[in-house]
């Protein structure tokens, strides 16, 4: 897709629209149509959080709008994982051992 960010107050909003074929709007392969429209929210509701919030409008596939979130929260052993939206997922391997394990943080 095609993305355009501003700052509301302390929000980074994001708004995305252009989405191809190709795209998922999650792992399980919710559908959408060239009508996708997203607005992704970012926040920092205090200095640990992380809050993220993204509500899609598709008008072709689903009756009303419909919004997720969820808040990531701050580790000092911890390490926020890189998230990479890329058409079929092909970057994860990437970030995968071999035996599907993640490449990054620490090992136990």
């Amino acid at each position: 897709g095609h993305s355009v960010g501003h700052w509301d107050g302390d929000t980074l909003v994001i708004d995305v629209v252009g989405f191809n074929e190709g795209s998922w709007l999650d792992p399980v392969g919710h559908p959408h149509t060239d009508m996708l429209h997203v607005i992704e929210k970012y926040s920092r509701p205090n200095k640990n959080t992380l809050h993220y919030e993204a509500t899609i409008d598709d008008q072709g596939a689903y009756t009303s709008p419909w919004t997720v979130s969820w808040d990531n929260v701050w580790s000092p052993n911890g390490e926020l994982a890189e998230y990479i939206c890329q058409e079929n997922n092909k970057y994860m391997s990437r970030l995968m051992d071999d035996f599907g394990n993640p490449i990054f943080g620490k090992k136990p």
